[in-house]
């Protein structure tokens, strides 16, 4: 099977889905002065529509790594938990 190029309408439904789930994510946590949300839903099934789309387009978006903790040795010989 050959890969075929992606239509033009194709990507303009990526990019039109990407747009609607960037729009309704930021909606969804940005809450204005008097304290009413524009939108009140959780937000976790729009931000996998998002991640999806950005991932079709072949996006790859990344936090900041640099708060990464380093790894502990943890010593367990002296340990006696779990022993009768």
């Amino acid at each position: 099977m050959e890969d075929q190029e992606p239509s033009k309408v194709e990507t303009v439904v990526k990019i039109c889905i990407l747009i609607w789930s960037a729009t309704l994510l930021s909606l969804s946590y940005y809450e204005p002065a008097d304290g009413k949300k524009i939108v009140d839903f959780d937000p976790t099934f729009i931000a996998s529509i998002f991640s999806a789309s950005t991932a079709s387009l072949g996006l790859s978006i990344k936090g900041n790594r640099n708060n990464k903790q380093k790894d502990v040795i943890v010593d367990n010989k002296n340990n006696n938990v779990g022993i009768k």
